[in-house]
């Protein structure tokens, strides 16, 4: 797991039990196991949910306090989320999802943050804000504004929701069907990030 060129120090920083922050007094928030992914989609019939309860495993979100630019503050945050992982509570659906999204030549979607219009500790209950990132499926890239809204839930741990619409289209890809063509999904999903995370100090 590497997720910025921060986290090694940090790791052993938290082992010691000693506060953490880099030289420049920089942001560094954990993402927990707990955050969660969800993707709506639409067919021709009806709706459908894929979703991956849990992350999994911890990363890291570093901000650059001293880096204020138009797009906000740099951050260095990088995902990778099992496309094994997605549960769309059909196990048809499923497969044809992970066919769909080449998961046996390209296993993970990626999802790497570059910039945040407000630093994380500056949020409120509830405070509106977006973010920039760079998403990764069947090895094809796309940048995209995110619109987050926060969700404090007390100083050091805040939930950070994220949602984004984006087209299968948009990574080269043909939305699955069925029954020769008689069920077809629609091009767009939405996607919710929802990333639990906690200052570490």
């Amino acid at each position: 797991m590497h997720i910025s060129c921060f986290f090694f120090p940090y790791f052993l920083t938290i082992l010691a039990g000693k506060p953490i922050f880099d030289e420049d007094g920089n942001e560094v928030w954990l993402i927990k196991n707990t955050s969660s992914l969800t993707v709506d989609g639409k067919t021709n019939i009806n709706t459908f949910e894929c979703v991956v309860a849990h992350y999994g495993r911890t990363d890291t979100l570093t901000c650059t306090k001293t880096a204020k630019a138009a797009a906000g503050y740099k951050v260095v945050s990088k995902l990778l989320i099992p496309i094994e992982n997605f549960d769309c509570h059909h196990r048809i659906m499923t497969k044809d999802l992970q066919k769909t999204l080449k998961s046996e030549k390209f296993p993970h979607m990626v999802i790497e943050f570059r910039s945040l219009s407000t630093l994380p500790s500056a949020v409120g209950h509830e405070t509106l804000f977006t973010g920039n990132a760079d998403i990764r499926l069947a090895g094809v890239t796309k940048n995209f504004t995110i619109q987050f809204k926060s969700r404090k839930i007390n100083t050091n741990n805040i939930e950070m929701i994220g949602t984004k619409a984006i087209l299968f289209s948009d990574f080269h890809l043909i939305p699955p069907s069925k029954l020769g063509g008689t069920i077809k999904v629609k091009d767009q999903l939405d996607v919710e990030f929802k990333l639990i995370m906690a200052k570490i100090r």
